[in-house]
Order: C-alpha cells, then structure tokens, then sequence
C-alpha cells in the first residue's frame, strides 16, 4: 500500500484511525532506533499483532524489541539499509505473544530524510504473513525441511549417491567414505563406473540404462573398487529421474549398503556345500553338475575336453594298518597336490571315498595322459609323516578323451574302465581308456 508522508500524520490521531480499517498496522516514529524510543503513534492492528496495547507500547516502545525474535539481526539489516540511503525498506521478521503463539510480520517502512540526507520519520505498514500460504511460511517449512533432509543424509549408514546421465558423480553422503574410502568431496564430478571391475562395467551400465529408458528403479549387486585397491560388494537400488518433455532420464539416484561380509558368508556356505573340506576337492554332485555343464558348454565352441579318473591304490590298507587319520592325511596330500598342479580352468572332483576325477577343458586324450602321468610320479615320490613314520602311497589313473557328443554316463564309464584296466595290470600306473564303440 501507498504510505502517507509524514506531513500527513501532524494531526494524531484523527487522520490516523481513519487507516485502521485496513488490513495493515500503521506506525510513525522518529529516528532509527524507533523500537526503543520515540514511537509516536500505533494502530489498533499493531495491539492485535504483537498483542499489546496501543498505551503500552507508546509507554514502552522496547516492548516491541523484547518480542521480536533475532531482534538485533533484524535491527542491523535496518540500520545497514538506512546508511546505503534507501527509503524503502521491507522486513520480515517473528513475533512472540504473550500466549506463547507466534506471527510472521512483514514491515515495510518508508524513510523520509532532511536536505542534508539525515533520517527524520519513518512510518511503516505492517502485514500479518502467518497465513500458511505466505511466502514466510514456505520459507521456514522449506528450511526446517532441508534440516531434516540434510540430517538424515549425512548419519544414514547406507551410501547416497546422485549421478548424471553420463554417470558422473553430483552428489555423494558422507557415508560413502567408510564404505569406499574416498571423501565424498573427492567424488564429485568422477564417472562412477570406473570404479566397477572392467569386465563388470558394460553389464551394469546397460541395466542401468536400460531401467532408465522405462523409467524403472533397478535393484542389483555390484562389486566397486576401494580406494586401497580391493573390491566391496554392495546391494544397490537405482532410481532415475526423468524430464517429462524429453522422456530422457536426467538424474539417477542411487542407495548402496556394503553387503562384503554377507557375500563372503554366502561364498563360504556354497564352499562348503559344494566343497569337501579335507582335500579342496568339489563334492560328487557339485563336480557332476560342472561336469554337465562343461559339456555343454564344449558342444556350443566345439571343444575338446578329456577325462581323468584315479584313486589310491590299496587305500584300506593304509587304514586298516595305521588307522583313519593317517588315511584322511594320505587324502588331503592327495587334494593339496592336485589343487597345486592344475590350470584354473580344470575341475577337481572326490566323486567317491578314495576316488577322484579331473575334467580337462581342450585337453586332447594324450594331453590328458601327460598329465596324469605327472600326477602319477609326484604321488609316488611323496612321503607323509604320520607320527613320527613316512606312509607312501600310489595311485592308478584311467584317461578318456569325450567323443562326438557323448554324454556324461559313458564317458564316466569309458575313464572308470581306463582306470580299472590300470588297477588289473599292476597299479601305479595310466591308461588310456579305448574309444566308445558302436
């Protein structure tokens, strides 16, 4: 509203009240420090506002001061307006009733100054912007939003990440320090999908993309390099942001908890399924299923792949002569030396008490033999001790080479009869199983 001059108000109060039908309060003072002294007039509005009378304020204008909260902040934003020489100025600022309640007040105060320039009145509107609507209002709850927001990312444990379209880091919680080791401020404009292993990155970059075009959050586990170097896994859900106009994704944000500890007590659970803790070696089922699985996977490549099948010769009479423990330490020698001796594409199975198997991936029937052979002499040459004597021990070795499409049974079979052929013609020896006959 337009306030009047000052030269207006030289009559009080009749010109004054005829104001206060408006939705504004009106005051009138002299000098800058008005709320401490000098206060010269008020409306009835101001009584209503602030919740003290007309008569009290003109007794104690500090009254004003003394309800108003952040007083002196509010204070020095005048007196820094008034000395830049501005005759308009608008605060807005909270005052406190005597009922405990609180009103959002916005003043707008016109400054009239003599010809040197010096402040001589000030009359001021007051407006109640308590409304929940008002500017003030959204203002607050938008702050105390943010407080609460900003509190809740900066103690969660999981990691909060925001990335853009080009996967580049624009926000990281201060928690990603303790899951991955780098200072949240050290992220920030880093493509993230460098830290995945390079093998990693194109798959989970395409779900992501993937997830993103449909608008979709994605849930998924991933391995991300350490700042010291080694790998942590984590449980991540991705969610995209995407711009209406373009239907493109802008954003994506990303919420990840380290889930290490659990993967490794899922591995070491399938281990111990899957594995026979006394020599390494894979269990019958878990080696069987690799072992049909691995034929499979020859006849898509046309591969070659050979079979190994040995066991200890004279096995319970080592037990029978020294007992179980020297024969379980005969066993894990056994599983020690093949785990040492092997590619890490060949597949070491105990597929029954004393009896193992290899499965060699494009390894000829003579390849097969060679190394079995190997096997063979090391076996012999070893001495183990079991309490204070050296136990030796051989073992027999039956080799066959998988023909055109054979199936898992016969060629079991085909390296079983490879072995037993071996054990009927003095032991300590390989032979080679014949081919699968008609």
């Amino acid at each position: 509203m337009d306030i009047p001059a000052a030269k207006n108000f030289s009559t009080f109060p009749s010109e004054c009240d005829a104001l206060l039908a408006t939705s504004s309060a009106i005051f009138y003072a002299t000098g800058p420090g008005w709320w401490r002294h000098d206060l010269h007039y008020v409306s009835h509005n101001v009584a209503q506002m602030i919740d003290a009378s007309r008569e009290r304020l003109h007794e104690a204008p500090a009254l004003w001061m003394e309800r108003m909260q952040d007083a002196s902040g509010v204070e020095q934003r005048l007196f820094t307006a008034l000395e830049a020489g501005e005759s308009r100025i608008r605060l807005r600022y909270r005052m406190t009733r005597d009922d405990g309640s609180e009103r959002y007040l916005q003043d707008d105060i016109a400054v009239h100054r003599d010809a040197a320039g010096e402040v001589v009145e000030l009359v001021g509107a007051l407006v109640d912007i308590t409304r929940p609507d008002s500017i003030q209002a959204r203002l607050e709850a938008l702050a105390e939003s943010e407080r609460h927001y900003r509190f809740i990312v900066e103690n969660v444990s999981d990691a909060i990440v925001l990335m853009d379209a080009e996967g580049a880091c624009r926000f990281a919680s201060p928690s990603i320090q303790g899951i991955l080791g780098h200072r949240a401020e050290r992220l920030h404009g880093r493509g993230l999908l460098e830290l995945l292993p390079p093998d990693d990155a194109p798959r989970v970059q395409r779900l992501i993309h993937d997830a993103s075009l449909h608008g979709e959050p994605l849930r998924m586990e991933l391995r991300m390099r350490h700042r010291l170097g080694h790998y942590v896994w984590l449980e991540t859900c991705c969610s995209p942001s995407l711009n209406a106009d373009t239907g493109r994704y802008e954003w994506i944000l990303a919420v990840a908890r380290d889930i290490t500890d659990r993967k490794h007590r899922e591995y070491r659970l399938q281990e111990l399924s899957t594995t026979d803790s006394l020599t390494g070696a894979l269990n019958r089922g878990a080696y069987l299923s690799c072992l049909r699985s691995g034929l499979e996977a020859a006849d898509h490549v046309a591969q070659r792949m050979s079979l190994v099948i040995f066991d200890i010769d004279h096995f319970k009479t080592i037990n029978d002569t020294w007992g179980h423990a020297a024969g379980d330490l005969v066993l894990a020698c056994v599983g020690e030396i093949c785990r040492t001796a092997l590619r890490d594409q060949d597949v070491f199975g105990r597929i029954g008490g004393e009896e193992f198997s290899l499965m060699l991936a494009g390894q000829s029937l003579n390849d097969a033999a060679l190394l079995a052979e190997r096997l063979r002499k090391k076996f012999e040459s070893v001495r183990v001790e079991f309490h204070g004597e050296w136990l030796s021990f051989s073992v027999s070795f039956g080799v066959a080479e998988r023909q055109t499409s054979e199936g898992v049974e016969s060629l079991l079979h085909r390296a079983d009869m490879g072995l037993y052929a071996a054990k009927r013609n003095g032991r300590n020896r390989v032979h080679q199983a014949p081919a699968q006959t008609a």
